[in-house]
């Protein structure tokens, strides 16, 4: 694989979207695989993370086995990894992130992941090419409390002040899903404004083991992307346009006023195919 080999500009970007891939075993190993068979023919240097990037243990502990060695060949080539966290990257799993409003807890859990990754915080915003990218602790918004109060705020104010052509939220529990747990409610409640007042077009998460696309809600389209290593099943909704139970991670290719994404699975099979234009 050439390292560098995507197109990055003020107009054109390529990045794919994985999320809950953090088993380290051979559904993740698949999923990796076909990641690295597709930049091979279509080159792109990001991938967004939505998140439940390490299962059982620590990531300390489990970082070689769920992320060095599935993604090598993407490492070596020199892709920028962005990261929302998910549940199960809090020891334990259960989602429980009420230390947030405490200061205690999972603190040091997600700290540790952050800082394998490079980031200082669990929600930032990053800028590739046309595409900005929020990424939201959708972990600390459904706790409550004062910090999920500072998040939205910061959101509201980063949304407002972007002059990206494309904005893009990147989190894990999904606003919409008909997965097996199924649409965050309180989530979509307190995101939902905020995301369709700031601009965003596209927004990805993870958590249910599946793919699903919606059709445009308030003007925003949502992806639920969890289908990295496991899978569970799922339905169909009002808002479905897409769903289907199935390993797989998207690519997106930015150009100008186009935004094409494409969910693949092992093997290269495409799942679903969209195009977003802005104007």
């Amino acid at each position: 694989m050439a390292p560098g080999a995507w197109t990055e500009t003020a107009d054109e970007l390529s990045f794919a979207v994985l999320g809950d891939n953090g088993s380290g075993r051979r559904n993740a190993m698949a999923v990796a695989r076909q990641m690295a068979q597709t930049y091979e023919r279509s080159p792109y240097g990001v991938v967004l993370l939505a998140g439940d990037v390490c299962y059982y243990g620590h990531i300390d502990d489990r970082y070689d086995a769920v992320f060095t060695r599935p993604y090598r060949p993407l490492i070596d080539a020199g892709v920028a990894w962005e990261l929302a966290v998910g549940n199960h990257d809090v020891e334990g799993g259960d989602g429980d992130r009420s230390a947030h409003r405490h200061g205690r807890g999972s603190t040091d859990e997600i700290a540790a992941e952050l800082a394998h990754f490079g980031k200082d915080r669990s929600y930032y915003a990053a800028r590739h090419g046309p595409v900005e990218v929020f990424v939201v602790d959708s972990g600390m918004v459904l706790a409550g409390g004062p910090a999920a109060e500072r998040h939205l705020a910061w959101l509201a104010e980063s949304l407002a002040a972007s002059n990206a052509p494309w904005k893009v939220a990147l989190m894990h529990h999904p606003p919409y899903s008909s997965g097996r747990h199924g649409s965050s409610l309180p989530l979509r409640r307190a995101i939902e404004p905020v995301l369709a007042e700031g601009g965003v077009r596209l927004a990805f998460a993870g958590h249910d083991h599946h793919y699903e696309r919606t059709a445009p809600q308030r003007g925003v389209v949502h992806v639920v992307s969890g289908g990295g290593c496991k899978l569970t099943l799922t339905g169909r909704s009002a808002f479905t346009a897409v769903a289907e139970s199935v390993l797989h991670f998207v690519h997106v290719a930015v150009r100008g006023d186009t935004f094409e994404a494409r969910a693949i699975a092992p093997g290269g099979r495409v799942v679903d195919r969209f195009t977003l234009r802005r104007g």
